[in-house]
C-alpha cells in the first residue's frame, strides 16, 4: 500500500509534478514542456485565464490552472478536437474547468485525511492568496504555448 503524501514534505512536490504529468498526458494526450524564458505566463498577464479549484477538510488549499487565452484555446481545441476557429468561448471555459478539476480530484485522492473538493471556479479565489502559503509551481508549455500551475496551502 502507497503512503499518502505529507504536505509539509518534499514529496508533495513529486507527487503535484507527478500528477500533472499524468493528467495532461492522459486528457490532452501530449506531454508538456519546460517553459522557455520567452514564453513565460508571468508575462501575459493581461491576457491570463485563471482557474482554480479548493480542497478542503484535514488539508486544506487551493490549485490555480493559469494561462494565456491562446493556451486555453490550444486546450480545448486538443480535448475536444475542434478546429481552434470553431471553438466557442464556453468550451474554452468549460475545458479549463474540467483539467482544473481532474487534477484538483486527483491531488486529493494522494491528500492524507478526509477532504473534499469545492467546485471550479474563475479567479478571483476564493480563498485570498496573501494568506496562503504557495507550496508548488509548475511553468511549462502545451505546443510552446505557457502554462503555470500552483497548489497553495490555506491557513487554518
Amino acid at each position: 500500500m502507497q503512503r499518502a503524501a505529507n504536505p509539509h514534505s518534499l514529496d508533495l512536490g513529486r507527487a503535484i509534478s507527478t500528477l500533472f504529468e499524468q493528467v495532461w498526458s492522459s486528457a490532452l494526450g501530449e506531454p508538456l514542456r519546460a517553459a522557455s524564458e520567452a514564453h513565460d505566463a508571468s508575462s501575459v498577464k493581461h491576457e491570463e485565464e485563471r482557474f482554480c479549484v479548493s480542497i478542503r477538510g484535514e488539508w486544506s488549499g487551493v490549485v490555480v490552472l493559469a494561462c494565456p487565452r491562446r493556451t486555453a484555446s490550444e486546450f480545448a481545441a486538443s480535448l475536444l478536437g475542434k478546429p481552434l476557429q470553431e471553438l466557442s468561448q464556453g468550451e474554452v471555459e468549460a475545458t479549463l474547468f474540467e483539467l482544473v478539476n481532474i487534477f484538483g480530484g486527483n491531488l486529493k485522492s494522494v491528500l492524507p485525511g478526509r477532504n473534499e473538493l469545492a467546485l471550479p471556479t474563475r479567479a478571483p479565489l476564493e480563498l485570498p492568496l496573501d494568506r496562503a502559503q504557495l507550496l508548488h509551481e509548475e511553468r511549462l508549455s502545451f505546443r510552446g504555448w505557457p502554462l503555470c500551475l500552483q497548489v497553495f496551502s490555506a491557513p487554518r
